[in-house]
């Protein structure tokens, strides 16, 4: 890749390349990322939109459910949001973030209202997901989308946290050796 195509991507937003990437591809799982950021810019109606579209694609991508899960608590859609986190359990039943949410969505109210969504931080400029914040994209599904759009050292640090949680899992264990090779130097 020559340089001035390098300074063209990096003067696109993180939003716009995904964007464009739905725009080539509806099928794309950019969808996931895309959709989480606007919950956090407070554009839930957009994020529903999305979500909805990417799951007629992926109806089995457990972090898709669980971002669609989100937005819907975010609507306070609150039994479509409990629907939403039971598939989540039902696909990925390791997953804690949609555990602790049917936990709260089944309980009475009792909790103060939540706090407005806050804008993405400055450490989200570049269009990736914080870690530290985030525990929510520790799953298989978030990896498998880090490692197809090419960011392999989030991907496997993902793959190692997911392996964690879920020692015997061997597939995890060879995805991270595919990463390890496609980080590689050719």
């Amino acid at each position: 890749m020559d340089q001035s195509h390098r300074n063209t991507q990096r003067s696109t937003s993180p939003d716009e390349r995904l964007l464009a990437d739905l725009d080539r591809n509806p099928a794309s799982l950019a969808f996931v990322a895309l959709a989480h950021r606007r919950i956090q810019t407070g554009s839930v109606e957009t994020a529903l939109d999305l979500c909805e579209r990417g799951l007629r694609h992926h109806p089995n991508h457990s972090t898709g459910h669980l971002i669609y899960g989100l937005a819907l608590e975010a609507a306070s859609r609150d039994s479509e949001a409990r629907d939403a986190f039971q598939e989540v359990v039902h696909l990925d039943p390791g997953n804690r973030i949609a555990v602790q949410h049917l936990g709260k969505l089944t309980r009475p109210a009792v909790e103060p209202p939540a706090a407005p969504p806050v804008a993405p931080s400055e450490a989200d400029e570049d269009g990736e997901l914080d870690f530290e914040d985030e525990v929510a994209f520790f799953t298989y599904s978030m990896a498998e989308v880090y490692e197809a759009q090419g960011f392999f050292e989030k991907a496997l640090t993902i793959y190692q946290r997911v392996l964690t949680i879920q020692p015997d899992r061997d597939d995890v264990r060879e995805r991270m050796d595919s990463v390890r090779r496609k980080m590689r130097p050719a």
